[in-house]
């Protein structure tokens, strides 16, 4: 079995109900938020987590303060992170997990640690400038 059915296979038994996108990453829901989980069958103790397009940059000002409140997020939050996509912001988290299988105890503290870092994000976004 390689990444992507271990993967799959652990998220329907959880009760999710993963389903392979275009590029054949696993896309899932909870809690009405679309997550990713990539395979990255190459790099085997490799594991990415991400919440896509959690915000929409619209000009040259907001990408700054964007790079600003990743950034932060960044270093306030373990494992988590912030990156720009396009025009978009990700909040994902990546680690090495040697063997694969092991992904399963840490999986339900990323989902969390995932979404801390996209609503703190958010949050900081949505602060006034000072």
């Amino acid at each position: 079995m390689n990444k992507a059915e271990m993967y799959y296979e652990y998220l329907k038994e959880e009760g999710y109900v993963p389903r392979y996108d275009s590029d054949g990453d696993i896309v899932f829901k909870v809690e009405g938020l679309t997550y990713l989980l990539f395979a990255s069958e190459d790099d085997e103790p490799f594991f990415r987590l991400c919440l896509p397009n959690i915000w929409k940059v619209e000009s040259a000002a907001e990408r700054e303060r964007a790079l600003a409140a990743a950034c932060r997020v960044n270093a306030e939050i373990k494992v988590v992170k912030l990156h720009p996509v396009e025009d978009n912001v990700w909040a994902s988290v990546e680690m090495l997990i040697d063997p694969p299988e092991g992904f399963k105890p840490v999986f339900d503290r990323a989902l969390k640690i995932v979404r801390l870092g996209a609503e703190r994000f958010v949050s900081y976004m949505n602060t006034p400038v000072q």
